[in-house]
């Protein structure tokens, strides 16, 4: 793994994540909102990988399913950054195959983080995630590629009132 170019990512999300966090400071519900943003960026990536479409021809679009992880890799960055938490080796052996099975789990690890605000959750989330990008052959300079890109438009947002 490139830990060097994933702490850079993380050093500008974190960056993003000020500027965020001064225009909204006065949201009382933002943790809420920002799990609930999670789950909904979890699903929306889900969807793209169409493995539950069972009844589905179309195959998925890698740069839409990319699109959509950085997304998911962006909102646990952002909670990584909340509780002041390193990327010091990423490690995202499951031992489980089901793909299925991992999304599941994985929801349920976003639910109960929501719940519990629990740090080793948001490891396993994000070991969770990664093992899933494995699994659907996402490599790891395509997804980096993906992030950077994702932290190129939020900044454009932010410094445009979007």
């Amino acid at each position: 793994m490139n830990l060097t170019r994933w702490n850079k990512i993380y050093q500008n999300n974190r960056y993003l994540d000020e500027i965020f966090i001064k225009k909204y400071q006065n949201d009382d519900r933002l943790y809420d909102k920002n799990c609930l943003e999670l789950m909904v960026e979890i699903g929306e990536f889900v969807n793209e990988t169409k493995v539950f479409k069972y009844w589905t021809i179309k195959n998925p679009n890698k740069d839409e399913m990319l699109e959509e992880y950085a997304d998911v890799i962006t909102m646990i960055l952002s909670f990584y950054g909340l509780y002041n938490l390193e990327i010091q080796k990423l490690d995202y052996k499951i031992g489980e195959n089901d793909i299925l099975k991992i999304i599941m789990e994985l929801y349920n690890k976003a639910y109960k983080f929501y719940k519990n605000k629990d740090k080793k959750l948001l490891e396993e989330i994000f070991q969770y995630i990664l093992y899933i990008g494995k699994l659907l052959d996402l490599k790891e300079i395509e997804i980096l590629d993906a992030i950077e890109k994702k932290q190129k438009i939020i900044e454009e947002r932010l410094n445009s009132n979007y």
